[in-house]
This record gives C-alpha cells, structure tokens and sequence, in this order.
C-alpha cells in the first residue's frame, strides 16, 4: 500500500501567512516600544517639570521672606521707603502660587489656600497695624503687630516648605515610573524580537519542506525512470502551485513511453516486413508453377474424384498464394491509384465479392449482410478499399452470432467518407483490441493474423485511419475514416427543377 500523501495546500498562502505574522510582529513590537518610548517621555517630562515646580515651591519661602524682610526694613527705617518693594514681593507670590495651583492635588491645593491666607493677613497687618503704628510711634503696637506678622511668616515657611517636598517626592517617583517604563519596553522588544525569531525558524523550516518534498518526489521519479522504471509517474502533489510541473512531467514521460513504444514496434514491424517480403517473394513462385501443374492435371483428368482432389489442391494453392500477396502488401507501403468512384457501388461490390464459409459466391443462403450507404463520389484506389472491406465483413461474418446480420454502413462526414462494418459476436477484450493491427496476431485457430495488418496498412495509404470499437449491445464495430476524399456530396445537392 503507497504511503499516504500530505494534504494538498498552497505555497503562497502559507508565504502569505509567514510574511503577515513576521510583519504582524515586526508592528506590534515597533507599537510596543513606541508607546513605552512616549510614555517614559511623558514621565521624564514629568520629573523634569516637578523638579521646576519643587525649585519654584522652595522659592516661595524667599519670596516670603523678602516680603517680611520689606517689612522689617519700614519697622526699622519708620518710613514707608520699602512699601512699594514689599507690594512687588507680595503680587510676585500670588504669580508664583497661580503657577503651582494646577500642578497639585486637591490636598495641596489647601497648602496653597493657606499660603495665599497667609499672605492676604500679612498685608493687613502691615498695612492696617505696623505702618499706622509708626506713624504714631507706638513702638508696643509696632512689636505686638510685627510678633504677629513674624508668626504668619514662618507659617508661610512651613506650607513653602512642604509644597517643596510634595515636588521633590512627585519628582522622584516620576523618575523612577521613567525607568521602569524602559524597563518594560526593553524586555516586551527582546520579548517580541525572540518571539519573532523563534516563529520565523518554525514557519521558514515548514515553508522549506513545502517546496523541498515535492521537488524530492519529482527528483525520486526522475531517478526511477533513469533506472528504467517506465511506469514511474509523479501523480498529485501536495503544493498545488507545482501542480502544473507534474502533470506536465508525467505528460512527457507518457509522451517518452508511447514514443518509446512506438519506435520499438516500428522497429519490430519492420524487421518482420523484411522478413515477410523474402519469404512470400520466394514461395510464391513454386505455388504459382505448383497451380499450373495442377490446373492442366484436372483438364486431363478422367476421373471424377480425381478431378475434386486436384481442386481442393488448387484452392490450397490459392490460399498460400493470398497469404503471400498479403505478406507482400504488408511488407512494402502499397501504391495508390486513387480514382473517382460512386460510395455507394464500391461498398455493394465489395459485399458481393465476398466469401462464403464455403468458399462461395455470396447468395441467398449466406449469412445477410445489410448495406446503408450515403451516395457520395469519393476518389480511392477501388481495389485497395475494395480489399478492405471485403477482408473487414468476412470477419464480421466469422464473428457473428445467431440471425443478426452484418451491417455495412457508408456516412459522409465533412469532407471525408465513414466506412462501418459491424457484428454481433462476442466482442473484442481490451488486451486483443489493443493488438489486433499487428501482424501475425489473431485470435482464430486457422488465421494467419495479416488481414487486419494488410487493411491498416491500406486506409493508412490512403491517409486515413481505422479502429475497433465496442458496439452498443454487443459485438464490434469497425471504423474505417478516410479524410478528404469525398469529390461531390450527391446527397447535398439540389434538385434543379425544385421538386
């Protein structure tokens, strides 16, 4: 039992799949590292701009203090030189608190609520209790007012202080979030890149021997012929896209085989043709001077069994002499002289002429022979077709079974002419079909298997073919074709008068 095939499939749809799945990766991983590239950015940037807010968050406590240090140059001074550059200071740390304001939670926002509470009560207090107080030199006043501005200040220090420190942590987490986002792409890339490789290996390995087992069964095959296996064929191959290279292959080596065939039985046929040509060209003489002999016997001859004795010589003698012409017209490729003549007349003579088991003219009491033929002229050599026809029905006749008769049928086809002759034996097996051309085979005890041989021989002079074929309830059916023969279709014609 041959092992079983691997399922048909396509090339090109499994290097389709490989090619999308490398690329489906090759997108994915490309995605992967992008969106790890962006969002580490977005973190770096983040880290970037709390380290700004916590630099901008320790600068306020300065601010602060340069705001008290104003304060505490008028208390000194007692003049309200530095009240303007005390304003400056205060509406900078409202600026500086607007900033930060979105870069914190709700948590922190409270800080900065405080802060800016802070700043709007150290305002009122120097300007509604320390300057008035200078001016009427209270210096109590001024030392209560300026105990309760200091205390506003350090809380303004402190809230400064922790806004810093929020920053500062935001900024170091947002760092470390940074460092693990690059963690993640790195590995997720290696990840995808070896998960590439490794489909790549297997894909590539399964798309290798895709092509590689059916061109090492073309490869085995080829082998096999070399070595003399004939019979050695590819058959169906698994990759549909080489298909089409075994069907072509096994074409050529059925082309080789029936070539092959071919030349060794026309080599063969030659040989015998040789051979046939020496045998028949020396016997036919001796019979012909043996018939002679005998025919001026029976003239002479007084007794009436003497004369059949010499009669059945005679037709002894004639039949060697017809299988000698036979071999003769087998061995050499007959000359035609084509002639025109009426379809319909050579088929009806040729069955008169020919013979009866009994050696006979045929006549009433033979087997029947029907004739149907389309009136035609058709230019043949009338003898040669003649002949075939006559050798064609007697075997018909040999074959046939019961009452059936034979049938001859005439049929013009394009420009050429059918011949049919047809029985109801028992038909013809393939094995004999596929031999009954050739000379010296046949399937009768007393035949010499040369007149199918001699037939084909003659359609084939006249460029046309012949075959045997199965008829439809039994029996065989021969065809003789003949192209290009037909002169005028009298069945085509029309009638001048239009009737």
């Amino acid at each position: 039992m041959p092992p079983a095939r691997p399922p048909r499939h396509h090339l090109r749809l499994r290097l389709l799949y490989l090619v999308g799945i490398l690329v489906g990766l090759v997108v994915v991983t490309g995605a992967v590292a992008v969106g790890a590239a962006l969002a580490s950015r977005r973190a770096i940037a983040a880290a970037h701009r709390m380290e700004l807010a916590s630099r901008r968050a320790a600068l306020l406590a300065v601010i602060v203090r340069e705001q008290y240090i104003h304060e505490a140059h008028t208390i000194i001074m007692r003049d309200r030189s530095h009240v303007g550059h005390h304003d400056e200071w205060v509406h900078k740390l409202d600026a500086e608190l607007s900033d930060l304001s979105p870069e914190v939670d709700a948590a922190r926002q409270q800080t900065i609520a405080s802060i800016r509470g802070a700043s709007t009560e150290l305002r009122k207090v120097f300007a509604q209790e320390i300057l008035p107080a200078i001016d009427r030199e209270e210096r109590d006043a001024v030392r209560r007012s300026h105990e309760k501005a200091n205390a506003l200040v350090d809380r303004m220090t402190a809230h400064a202080d922790a806004l810093a420190t929020f920053f500062d942590d935001r900024a170091v987490a947002a760092e470390h979030e940074a460092d693990r986002l690059l963690r993640i792409a790195v590995l997720l890339s290696a990840t995808l890149g070896l998960f590439a490789v490794i489909i790549a290996l297997v894909a590539g390995r399964s798309l290798w021997r895709a092509f590689v087992t059916p061109l090492a069964e073309v490869d085995a095959v080829a082998r096999r012929v070399a070595k003399g296996d004939r019979r050695a064929r590819i058959g169906s191959l698994s990759a549909v896209e080489l298909s089409g290279l075994a069907e072509a292959f096994d074409r050529m080596l059925d082309a080789l085989a029936r070539a092959e065939a071919e030349l060794v039985a026309s080599e063969r046929l030659a040989a015998i043709g040789r051979v046939a040509a020496g045998v028949a060209h020396e016997i036919n003489n001796p019979i012909a001077v043996i018939r002679g002999y005998v025919k001026t016997m029976r003239r002479e001859a007084v007794d009436p069994g003497l004369r059949d004795e010499l009669l059945i010589l005679d037709e002894e003698a004639a039949a060697c002499q017809r299988i000698a012409e036979d071999l003769l017209v087998y061995a050499h490729s007959p000359a035609t002289a084509p002639l025109p003549v009426r379809a319909d007349e050579l088929l009806r003579e040729a069955v008169d002429r020919c013979e009866e088991p009994g050696g006979g003219a045929s006549d009433s009491r033979a087997r029947r022979i029907v004739v149907d033929a389309e009136t035609a002229l058709i230019s043949v050599d009338p003898l040669r077709i003649r002949q075939v026809i006559v050798n064609l029905v007697n075997n018909a006749r040999e074959a046939s079974q019961g009452d059936e008769p034979v049938e001859v049928r005439g049929r013009c086809d394009r420009d050429g002419y059918c011949i049919e002759v047809l029985d109801r034996g028992v038909g013809l097996a393939d094995d004999v079909r596929d031999h009954i051309f050739e000379p010296f085979f046949t399937t009768r005890r007393d035949g010499t298997g040369l007149g199918l041989a001699v037939c084909h021989g003659l359609v084939t002079a006249h460029g046309g073919t012949i075959r045997a074929e199965p008829r439809d309830g039994g029996g065989t059916r021969f065809v003789v074709s003949l192209p290009s023969v037909v002169v005028e279709n009298e069945a085509e014609q029309t009638d001048p008068q239009g009737d």
